[in-house]
């Protein structure tokens, strides 16, 4: 079968067409060729390469699918959904809360759950899922949070294990949900289950998009033993790199810097830590992949990689100007700006000194870095990550369309070199966007999400 695009505005191509020929591009030019078995008159429309998030978490759009979603909602909201779902579940797992955002920018407390819940188990993850809280109920069962209920980094992972959270996930509608973003690629960051069950998938034939596989530590010894390495695999699923972490997050007050309180936090792990890692894992094949934030945990993670290749440092937001090394690939998130504006999070948590050169992305590329855009899920939307890196007001953040595009596609790459660009023989993974929403996504040559019925 082929397929033809016409009528459109083609990334940087002198073409208002494109015609896909089973999973490649066949033609691209001017007009309209004949001999196409399905047409599609795309008004103006642009089309991309379809957008790779170089940084995501499908489990949690499956999570936050079957479980409470509290994205974007206001304090009294969560507790009015908790007093709700109190009245009929036993456990109650919500994700998504943000008290950057609301009048009253403290955590939520487990006084609060309380006044709103007493006969069920509550864990509310905070958005950046770093931080989360429980009610006393909870604290009182399973040992953890403190005085007000608050807990932090391996905690929030041990008590959604404990409370099975990550049990029954809907993979189908998070794949479908990351279609509807125009999203064709992941990097992928998973525990061991969410790993199996890839696989299990890939041998059902249900992917629908490519998934480049990270994992923890817990996945870590599984798979070197099996003799497996980075990039083992197929061009839908591939095995990743493992993922440590050097800090936390701004938002949970644990990522390694110092915070216009005056408070000063150290990396997890030290430059001969993390050098001892990546020297075991690199050894077997598996790239290492680490979260560093803060500009203390950058700094020691840009040590331990000295002479090595191919590793990664995920986030890279406290960059300062020591750290831009033309050897360094980096992966970011654009989103992350929502954070970063005047009496926003992040000015209110570093100062001032850190308003404008959070985040450098102008920066990073005029050093001649290797940068990656992902989402991190807050949220997975790589329009809107665009537009927050496009639009930023601070000329060290702000850079051009085309260069955003080409963060959010370049990761492709990954799965295979003819993925991530729009040529003759490239294969055709394309996302079609018009005035800013996606209306068309192609994955492997097959039309796999459309907006609403175009013209044939």
């Amino acid at each position: 079968m082929t397929i033809l695009l016409h009528n459109a505005e083609v990334l940087g191509e002198e073409g208002s067409y494109i015609l896909i020929k089973g999973n490649r591009i066949e033609k691209i030019g001017r007009g309209e060729p004949a001999g196409a078995t399905r047409k599609y008159d795309l008004d103006g429309a642009s089309v991309f390469p379809g957008f790779c998030d170089s940084h995501t978490h499908l489990s949690n759009v499956a999570l936050m699918h079957g479980t409470l979603d509290l994205t974007g909602k206001k304090r009294e909201e969560v507790l009015n959904s908790i007093e709700r779902e109190c009245k009929r579940k036993k456990v109650i797992v919500g994700r998504g809360w943000d008290e950057s955002f609301w009048d009253r920018r403290e955590y939520l407390t487990s006084e609060e759950l309380d006044s709103v819940c007493k006969g069920a188990i509550v864990f509310l993850v905070r958005e950046d899922g770093h931080l989360a809280v429980v009610n006393s109920l909870a604290r009182e069962k399973y040992g953890m949070g403190d005085e007000n209920g608050i807990i932090r980094e391996e905690e929030v992972g041990r008590m959604a294990k404990i409370l099975g959270a990550f049990k029954n996930l809907d993979f189908e509608y998070a794949q479908n949900y990351a279609l509807s973003k125009g999203i064709t690629c992941i990097h992928d960051f998973a525990g061991r289950e969410t790993l199996r069950e890839y696989f299990r998938m890939h041998r059902r034939n249900e992917l629908k998009i490519r998934i480049y596989a990270n994992f923890y530590r817990e996945a870590y010894d599984l798979i070197r033993e099996l003799g497996l390495h980075s990039g083992f695999g197929d061009p839908f699923l591939k095995i990743g790199a493992l993922k440590i972490f050097a800090d936390g997050s701004i938002g949970a007050h644990t990522a390694a810097t110092t915070y216009s309180d005056g408070k000063v936090v150290e990396p997890m792990l030290s430059r001969e830590k993390i050098r001892a890692i990546v020297e075991e894992a690199n050894s077997h094949g598996i790239r290492v992949f680490t979260h560093a934030i803060g500009d203390l945990a950058i700094e020691e993670v840009l040590a331990a990689y000295r002479g090595t290749r191919e590793n990664r440092i995920e986030h890279f937001e406290l960059a300062g100007e020591e750290h831009f090394r033309k050897e360094a690939e980096v992966s970011m998130q654009p989103n992350f700006l929502k954070w970063a504006k005047p009496q926003g999070l992040y000015h209110r948590m570093l100062g001032k000194k850190w308003l404008e050169k959070n985040n450098p992305y102008r920066k990073i590329i005029d050093s001649g870095m290797s940068m990656l855009f992902g989402s991190d899920c807050m949220p997975m939307d790589p329009l809107f990550g665009i537009k927050m890196a496009v639009e930023s007001e601070y000329p060290a953040q702000r850079i051009t369309f085309d260069e955003a595009i080409r963060a959010y596609t370049a990761g492709a790459s990954y799965m295979h070199t003819l993925l991530g660009k729009i040529e003759k023989g490239a294969i055709a993974d394309l996302v079609v966007v018009k005035d800013g929403t996606v209306e068309m996504t192609i994955v492997n040559g097959r039309i796999l999400y459309t907006r609403k019925n175009l013209n044939v």
